[in-house]
This record gives structure tokens, sequence and C-alpha cells, in this order.
């Protein structure tokens, strides 16, 4: 179900940062580079900030940040005066209509006698779903497998061969399922090196928003526990999100954490804001007579944010979504307090 609703209010909604060159710990080659961070929100350029400091003294070291002016999302670094040792990158990322910051670093290296470290390129900028990309990988492990995958939620794109440089040209479809958003593309080789580009997907698939629902036996005899957690994988703020699971048949509840609302045989949590990321767990605890499986209804909305421009003003919508989990057995009776009777 999608309805429209009303614009909203600007909520405070940081940059989220998709991807990153070079990967965490990866070792460079001296020589001049410009690290690249993808946000899923166009950054201000007057105060959002990178450097680079020498892990051994904290010491800075040369560097020219630079927000991309063609799509305002991409943080660039230019590294001006390479030297080998173990430096720390620091970013300040501030959103350019909510003012909301993000702030994270990661630890890499220069070495003298370093190969270059895994890089991964797609040939465009936008694409929709089912849309065909081309994917250029370099710096992987000689004639090795490298797995393709998409999204925060990490679907499959595909599996490469790489060529005796450690490089592949490759194409592939972006999958129905992957939403809308700056969706990470990663690639992985059997060596365990791994590279991440971003693809904006403009008209992406349906749900942004999904959950996952486990169950295991007890805390007591006779009892089950589920527990829920809803992941946001699009860049739609997401608010009003409502978790409605249903009290199992002949099921009688017993707990809730955190504390719920129970009515008409169902319990609910209600999450005012949800960015994009995960939340949860959602448990609840039931005494049943034998096996059963839980089901949730997970509600959510999106409302064009007042005074928006661009690819800002999103299609504002209510919709849902459904989390099923496998029938599970309740804890069976303590062996010890049977044979105490």
């Amino acid at each position: 179900m999608v309805v429209a609703a009303g614009c909203a209010p600007s909520l405070p909604s940081p940059p989220y940062l998709v991807a990153v060159f070079p990967a965490v710990n990866a070792t460079l080659p001296v020589t001049q580079h410009v690290l690249e961070l993808p946000f899923t929100r166009p950054l201000d350029p007057e105060t959002t900030w990178a450097a680079v400091w020498r892990d051994e003294d904290g010491a800075p070291i040369a560097t020219d940040a630079i927000v991309d002016a063609r799509t305002g999302r991409r943080l660039r670094v230019n590294i001006l005066k390479p030297v080998a040792g173990q430096y720390r990158l620091r970013w300040h990322a501030v959103s350019a209509r909510t003012a909301a910051t993000t702030n994270g670093e990661q630890v890499f290296s220069i070495q003298d006698e370093s190969i270059a470290a895994p890089r991964l390129q797609v040939s465009r900028i936008t694409a929709e779903s089912g849309d065909t990309v081309r994917i250029t990988g370099d710096g992987f492990g000689q004639d090795c497998p490298v797995k393709l995958t998409i999204g925060d939620d990490d679907q499959p794109l595909s599996t490469v061969e790489t060529n005796p440089e450690g490089g592949f040209v490759t194409e592939a479809k972006v999958p129905v399922g992957i939403p809308f958003g700056l969706q990470p593309v990663s690639a992985v080789d059997v060596w365990g090196d791994s590279a991440t580009a971003a693809l904006q997907v403009r008209w992406g698939g349906w749900p942004p928003l999904v959950a996952f629902t486990v169950g295991q036996p007890g805390p007591r005899s006779g009892e089950i526990t589920f527990s829920l957690s809803v992941r946001n994988r699009s860049d739609y703020l997401l608010e009003h999100v409502r978790v409605i699971m249903s009290e199992p048949q002949d099921g009688t509840f017993v707990a809730a954490e955190p504390q719920a609302q129970r009515r008409e045989r169902a319990i609910s949590w209600d999450i005012a804001v949800l960015d994009r990321g995960v939340v949860g767990p959602f448990r609840a605890t039931f005494r049943v007579p034998g096996a059963v499986a839980a089901h949730a209804r997970i509600e959510f909305r999106h409302r064009r944010p007042r005074g928006c421009t661009g690819d800002d003003c999103l299609p504002a919508f209510i919709s849902e979504t459904i989390s099923d989990s496998a029938p599970v057995y309740p804890r069976s009776e303590d062996p010890a307090q049977t044979s105490r009777r």
C-alpha cells in the first residue's frame, strides 16, 4: 500500500558514508593518491572537512579536501606529499540542508614497496533497478574469483575471474530488490582483499524497509522468545515506524523488551524516526502449547521535507511490510526438575 502524505519539517538526518577508498587497513604505494568518501546526502562544502594524520606522532600531512561539485555527495581528499608510514584519515561531514553532522575515521598505510590497493569503479553515477552497469576492478589477486555484491544487505551481483594483473571488467544488472539510495557495490577476492564503490539507485525496488524475525526456545519451560530487527536499506528518512507482532494462536503473552503496547492480541513498538541502518532487536516471549511461528507487520511512512529542492524532494508515501519466522518449539521441561517430582 502506497498513499500520499503531506510535507514535513526538516528532520536532522546526518550524511551516511556508503563506501571509502582505500579500504580499512589498506596499504598504498608512495605516490599521490585521491581518497574518496561518497555520502548519502549533499554535503556543505564550507563546513565539511577531512584530514590525514600520521599515526606515529599525530602530525598532519599535506592534503586538499574537496566536495565534488557535480554530485555534492562525494568528498575527495588529495594526498599532496605522500611519505611512507601509518596514517589515520578523519572526516567531518555536514548535511547541506539540515546541518546534521557525522564523524568517522579509519587507518591505512603508505609503504615504499607496496603494490596498488584494490579499487572498484562503476561506469555510471546513477542507475535504476534492472539497469546494466559496467564494473571495473584493479589490484585484486591474480587469476582468482572475485565476488561482487550490492546494497547494505550484500545482495549478489556476480562472480568474476581476475586476469594475470589482478584486474577485471564485467557487467551486471542492478537487482530488482535494491531500494532507492546511494548503494555500496562491494568486491572481495579469495584472499580477503576488498574494495567498494557507490551507485545511486534512483528508482529502486520495494520495500525500503525489511525485517528479520527469529525464534528460540525459552527462557523457561513451555516458552518461546521471538527477536525482530528492522533495517532501512534506503535513503528515505522513515517516520512513525510501528512494529506489530501478533500473539500466537493459543499462546499467552509473557514479556516484551523493550516495553511494548498490547491490544487486540498483538504487541507493538513505535520508532519515531528511522534513518538508514538497523534498529532492534525487539523481543517478545510467549507461553505456547507447541511449535509456532511469529508474524509481524511493520508500518512506515515518508513525508516530503518542507523546503526541499531537487533530489531531496522524494515522493511521500505510507506503506508496510511483513516478516515471518520459521516455526519454533517451546523449551522442553527441565529434566532435573522432572526427576525431583
